[in-house]
């Protein structure tokens, strides 16, 4: 019985902290890249033609916001270690990202690359969150 106890007390106190952590965080996106470079190349590079835009992203990321804030709580998300986030219906956008821990709870969350592709390969024990 008191694992049971220890198992609700710990899962109420998570319940807690993430409320606390996510009444606090906002997502501020600065999606800079160079209009004419790399980047714009990359946009096009996968599925079928159509191109990525940055509000692609933006709303992929908001969807995923509660996710990512309950693995960064549960130390899933860990500074340097990348995850994507996959959108498995509609566009099938992943976004692959390098989290970065400025302070406890200040993340930034690097996009490394972006891709449409159904059925993405993921390495092994890499977290990935779906929306």
């Amino acid at each position: 019985m008191r694992g049971l106890n220890d198992i609700i007390k710990k899962t109420i106190l998570q319940e807690q902290k993430f409320h606390e952590i996510n009444n606090e965080i906002s997502f501020d996106f600065d999606l800079y890249h160079d209009e004419w470079g790399h980047t714009s190349d990359r946009k096009w590079r996968h599925g079928s033609g159509n191109k990525i835009y940055d509000l692609n992203i933006v709303r992929l990321l908001e969807e995923a916001k509660d996710d990512i804030v309950y693995n960064i709580i549960e130390g899933k998300i860990r500074e340097g270690k990348r995850f994507i986030v996959s959108r498995l219906k509609g566009d099938q956008l992943n976004v692959v990202i390098e989290p970065k821990k400025n302070y406890i709870n200040h993340w930034d969350l690097i996009i490394i690359t972006v891709m449409k592709k159904e059925g993405f390969t993921v390495s092994k024990g890499q977290l990935q969150i779906f929306v």
